[in-house]
This record gives structure tokens, sequence and C-alpha cells, in this order.
């Protein structure tokens, strides 16, 4: 009867480290880089990440130490997604925790940047322009692909070095200039000049008087200090 007794016990006990070895989990260790790195990849498959931009993600402390979770980590967006967003890494068990990683998105592209600090009212010249890459995102205005485009412009807002130039940072035409107004007629190109009335970009229409015949025009802004019309 003790023998009966002591195996059933020992068989129970032994069936209890069986079940208890089959349903405990291992919590697994990630370190700061790997939490960093699994954010990324998660990141990469967002739908809300801007198209065609590049991320920029911030590196975890690595003072915060090695965290477990011994369930699939859970991300997601703390916020909107614009130009930065944060993403929320969550863990439910063996320990409740969460962190937050910093994320940037850029788009770069080859635009026209300022070589030093450009004053106010100052006219483009060479020396003062140079191509590089940009983030697309940040720039305000209509990008210039070409800095011989905009020589002879003048300066609308200081400009930093560094900075991308765009076309509402400068008028091509400015109001009192002496521009070329020229126009296709009956296949023959007829060219005047005129005085500008208002301050104009690339492909704005402005008023335009021409200086012969004092008669105000409209004609388009085709490059620096240059209109053309279309008869």
């Amino acid at each position: 009867m003790y023998d009966k007794f002591l195996r059933s016990t020992l068989y129970t006990a032994v069936l209890a480290a069986v079940f208890s070895a089959a349903f405990s989990v291992q919590a697994a260790s990630f370190s700061p880089q790997q939490l960093t790195a699994a954010a990324k990849e998660w990141l990469e498959l967002q739908k809300e990440v801007p198209q065609g931009a590049q991320s920029q993600i911030s590196t975890l402390d690595s003072r915060l130490g090695h965290k477990e979770c011994n369930q699939p980590l859970q991300f997601s967006f703390a916020g909107p997604v614009s130009n930065q967003a944060t993403v929320q890494i969550r863990c439910q068990s063996p320990q409740n925790w969460q962190l937050f990683v910093a994320v940037r998105f850029t788009q770069q592209t080859e635009a026209v940047l300022s070589l030093r600090n450009i004053a106010l009212g100052s006219l483009i010249t060479a020396d003062m322009l140079t191509l590089g890459q940009a983030d697309v995102r940040l720039a305000r205005g209509s990008l210039i692909k070409n800095p011989a485009s905009v020589l002879g412009a003048r300066v609308k807002r200081s400009l930093s070095a560094g900075q991308v130039v765009t076309l509402q940072d400068l008028c091509l035409v400015c109001k009192g200039d002496i521009v070329t107004i020229s126009g296709l007629n009956n296949g023959l190109e007829v060219r005047a000049v005129g005085i500008a009335q208002v301050d104009g970009i690339l492909g704005d229409q402005i008023q335009v008087t021409n200086r012969q015949s004092n008669r105000t025009i409209v004609a388009e802004v085709v490059a620096v200090k240059k209109v053309a019309i279309k008869f």
C-alpha cells in the first residue's frame, strides 16, 4: 500500500513537472539595439510612411539595459505621422513595459543651395549657389534645378548658408526692372523693351509697360528679366 502511494505521488509530481515545462515560456531578452532594429523593420512595412521617404530612426539609449518579453512585441505609431513620428514598442508579459523611438522622414532630391548667407535685395551671382542634395519635404516653394537659370535674380528674403533656394525666395523680374519682351507674330520673333509693374517668378503673368508705345500689357515671366507674350 505504501509503495503504491509513493508511486502515485511520484507520478503526480513528474506529470506536474512535464505540464509545467510544456506551458512555461522563457522570456526573450532584447537589447536596446535589437529593439531599435525591430522597430525599423516594422516601420518599413507601414503604409503610413510617406511614399518615397527615407526613415531616420533614433537609437534607444544603451543605458536602458535588456528588456524581457515572452510574447510577440507590439508596435504602433504614438501620434500622427508627418515629417516626424514616434514608434511605440510594448510588452505585457512577464512585465508590462513600453518604449518610444523617434523617427524622422526625409526625401532627398537634387536642388540649388546657397553657399553663404545672402542678404535681402542681393542680386544672385554664380559664386552664391551650388547644386546639392536636399530634403524636398522641408523645402517651402518650387525647387530650382539649375543655378544658371536664376543668375541676376533678386533675393526677396534673406537666405542662410546651406539653405535650399526656391523660386519663391527670388524675383526673376522685379517691379521697376527693365525687361525684354518677346513674342512670335506670324512666325517672326518680335522683341521690345518694357518696365515691369510688379514682381514675378517663373510662369507668373505680370503687367509690363512697353517703353516705346507706353502701353501696358500682360506677359509671362520666362527667365530673369525676360517676359513673353502671345499674339
